[in-house]
């Protein structure tokens, strides 16, 4: 059966998974330990430099897929259920995946600048075995800057900001010009990888009320307070999104 590695916290897993679950397909799940896991994850990816990171999918014939969007695309060849890439909507879903992307990588950098300064929250990304041991919670915050390191990102939690309120409103205006249709409205007027792509980002304003698990203090990382009120119209639409779409995960 095909492996999935990866993060229940991830809105990037969150994509595979989607995905996958869309289209009945069945895997086995497998939750990766940042910096612990990581040399097994290099060794897996043959990948001895530069950046690792999950989900991860092995699939039964030995090939191993690095990336969400990937994934999706296998899945689409498998299982039953909406075609995720549909006959001529490349382009279009490419597109949605680049916004998608780029709002990820603002809110993923506003989340950690937050949750490095929470207590709790950074003992949240302890694996629960570990939290016992001398030391976790300053390795567990310096694991957190590492990740800011790793991806370059913004360091200041108003330019991260600053970045996904423009990505929301590229969102809003994609929407607005979307064909009607019956039901949750989607991008392309049909439920396509684009939706679920995109639908990620705002979990970085409100988490969904199903898909990711996150902890109680990483998930007050994850609100943003000041965007959440001025994109409730988004949150709206990515929760009817959720009930007319997104499958039960299947347990991690």
């Amino acid at each position: 059966m095909p492996e999935l590695l990866g993060l229940t916290f991830s809105p990037w897993t969150e994509k595979a998974r989607w995905a996958l679950d869309a289209r009945g397909v069945a895997y086995a799940y497998r939750q990766y330990q940042p910096l612990i896991g990581e040399p097994a994850l290099r060794v897996k990816l043959r990948r001895w430099n530069g950046i690792v990171s999950v989900p991860v999918m092995t699939l039964d014939d030995g090939r191993v897929l690095t990336d969400s969007a990937d994934i999706a695309r296998w899945a689409d060849g498998h299982g039953r259920g909406p075609t995720m890439f549909p006959p001529g909507d490349d382009a279009a879903i490419a597109g949605f995946i680049d916004l998608s992307d780029r709002g990820l990588a603002a809110g993923r950098a506003r989340s950690l600048i937050e949750l490095r300064e929470d207590l709790d929250g950074v003992m949240e990304m302890v694996p629960r075995n570990l939290r016992w041991l001398p030391g976790a919670r300053q390795i567990a915050r310096a694991g957190l800057g590492r990740t800011l390191r790793k991806y370059r990102g913004v360091r200041d939690v108003g330019e991260a900001r600053a970045a996904l309120a423009g990505v929301l409103d590229e969102l809003r205006a994609a929407l607005a010009r979307a064909p009607a249709g019956e039901g949750a409205k989607t991008l392309l007027g049909r439920f396509t990888f684009a939706d679920v792509a995109v639908a990620q980002v705002l979990a970085y304003v409100e988490p969904p009320a199903f898909g990711l698990r996150l902890g109680a203090s990483t998930r007050r990382s994850f609100v943003d307070e000041v965007l959440r009120e001025r994109y409730a119209d988004l949150v709206a639409w990515r929760d009817a999104l959720y009930e007319a779409y997104r499958p039960k995960p299947t347990p991690a």
